[in-house]
């Protein structure tokens, strides 16, 4: 499992052809200017065993995969995060209504599901965010399908799979999908065709509290959405207060391929979309 999360992540930072297959990209300039970051060595530690005793754990093959590619990121990648807080009210209240349904049938009904779904609809209408930049040649590789990754929490570590056509797949199937997928990475049979190929990363913390994070984009993505845990708060609407489930939200992006302006209007239309629930069930 191990040496299917490294080969994969590997595969995925090796650079490739840039050229606009579908006829999107502009043409390669004759002279390309890199727009990558410079590399820093880090300073050597000092001897911690002047001070008291430690104890030096070797990390594990997919441990370290995760430290090179979260240092890749946050090295290349100028990270800038908008927060926003979405009206679950009525989300939550479908779910709870159709769990033991959804169990009946063999499904696991979450609010995940319904987060992938709100972002594969919005990055239809938000393209720049389902890319990859391509610093040497100054060009953005605009992807025109949408395969999300869910970070799922593992003994071992955070690994993402992937979920294909997520914009093109209900609500229902994705959450067969979604809950087939996290067993298997979660049983160490995840397949190397499981975990690559994402053009989009989305990281569900509720389950574990909090009131919000900052999450690290998964390179060679441009963004990443993250949720913490959804809280009852007393919200003002038509001049009442009234009791109202509010779910934070922060979407991580790349600042060399969107502007504060377009993250906030990506993150309006995942929210718009997480408030009208029922059309998400209808969506195809």
């Amino acid at each position: 499992m191990d040496d299917d999360v490294k080969a994969a992540v590997g595969a995925a930072g090796r650079p490739g052809a840039a050229a606009g297959a579908d006829g999107l990209a502009p043409e390669r300039p004759a002279v390309a200017r890199p727009l990558a970051a410079v590399g820093v060595e880090p300073p050597a530690l000092p001897r911690f065993e002047q001070w008291g005793p430690v104890e030096r754990q070797p990390l594990s093959h997919l441990r370290r995969t995760i430290a090179e590619r979260m240092t890749l990121s946050a090295t290349l990648i100028p990270h800038v995060t908008h927060f926003d807080r979405a009206d679950v009210t009525e989300l939550d209240a479908i779910i709870r209504r159709n769990v033991e349904p959804a169990r009946e049938r063999g499904l696991t009904l979450t609010l995940t599901s319904f987060l992938l779904k709100a972002a594969a609809l919005a990055l239809r209408e938000h393209p720049q965010f389902n890319a990859s930049l391509d610093p040497g040649a100054g060009e953005l590789i605009l992807k025109r399908y949408c395969h999300l990754g869910v970070a799922v929490a593992t003994d071992r570590g955070l690994i993402v799979p992937v979920l294909r056509d997520v914009d093109r797949t209900p609500v229902l199937e994705l959450a067969r999908e979604l809950g087939a997928l996290a067993q298997r990475v979660r049983a160490g049979k995840a397949t190397l065709d499981d975990l690559r190929g994402g053009t989009f990363t989305v990281t569900n913390l509720g389950a574990l509290g909090g009131t919000g994070a900052i999450p690290i984009i998964n390179y060679p993505e441009v963004a990443i959405l993250g949720a913490a845990r959804a809280r009852e708060e007393p919200v003002v609407r038509d001049g009442h207060v009234v009791p109202r489930l509010l779910l934070p939200l922060s979407l991580t992006f790349d600042h060399r391929v969107a502007d504060g302006a377009d993250g906030a209007r990506f993150a309006a239309d995942i929210v718009r979309r997480l408030e009208h629930p029922d059309q998400l069930l209808l969506e195809l």
